[in-house]
């Protein structure tokens, strides 16, 4: 079971004295290396250029972000589940995983990222930026992530895709075994969509599916353990469709 996550735009910078800097070399999907070397080329030009605050939409009240974009090669790094922050990582946390359970991020720095093995810096950058020479982050990447994208695919393993939508547009997904993550809310019997909390549903649905004892070997499964994990709370459905199939989470308030 793959378990895919978008990134945070939030991140909290190592702040160990001894952390380590960037190694790409020894990070997963090696055959990103020279990809993940030109965006980090492209991403410190473009923190040197006249428009870095706007293009890396850098808040006024953080002018150092761009001086460490500038200069990731010495930035101090952790593990994605270290670095990243916000409400979805919050709600995941530190989670331990199952054997035959991967947790793989979204990241428009080096394409995607292994959430236990790899070591990161707090970056800024988005799908949705352009970086100088490269263009649209999610545009770029999205070739090559491709060959990745179609080795999960013929595997046939259950993948939970959590990403939004900027992050999916980077290496689509098709297919029965990937089920998007959809919370909703039941108000006067109907359900609507969540917006605002969504993430905090995707957290718990991650973190429920990588503590479960074995990962689930078919999409049906994953209601089941889901239910196991935070039935208390929550409900879960799965619908089947021909590109992708959903995996709707519900929380019903009018029952609370």
């Amino acid at each position: 079971m793959l378990i895919l996550l978008p990134p945070s735009e939030t991140k909290t910078r190592p702040h160990a004295p001894d952390a380590p800097t960037l190694e790409l070399s020894s990070m997963a999907f090696s055959e990103l290396t020279e990809s993940r070397r030109e965006m980090i080329a492209a991403a410190g030009r473009t923190a040197r250029g006249d428009l870095a605050m706007e293009k890396l939409k850098i808040p006024a009240s953080q002018p150092e972000l761009r001086e460490r974009m500038a200069h990731l090669e010495n930035e101090p790094v952790a593990t994605p589940l270290e670095v990243y922050s916000g409400v979805l990582f919050d709600a995941l946390g530190q989670p331990s995983v199952s054997d035959g359970c991967r947790l793989l991020a979204a990241s428009a720095l080096f394409g995607i990222v292994d959430c236990h093995a790899d070591a990161i810096p707090a970056y800024r950058l988005s799908a949705g930026s352009e970086v100088e020479g490269l263009g649209k982050v999610a545009a770029w990447w999205k070739p090559r992530l491709k060959h990745i994208a179609e080795a999960i695919e013929e595997s046939g393993e259950i993948v939970i895709d959590c990403r939004s939508g900027a992050y999916r547009s980077m290496m689509p997904l098709t297919g029965a075994q990937v089920l998007e993550v959809s919370p909703v809310a039941v108000r006067e019997g109907k359900h609507r969509v969540i917006s605002h909390d969504a993430k905090r549903y995707r957290g718990l649905v991650a973190r429920a599916l990588c503590e479960a004892t074995s990962p689930a070997e078919t999409a049906d499964d994953v209601p089941e353990i889901l239910m196991n994990g935070l039935g208390d709370s929550l409900g879960f459905e799965l619908s089947s469709g021909k590109a992708r199939s959903t995996l709707t989470v519900i929380d019903d308030w009018e029952r609370h």
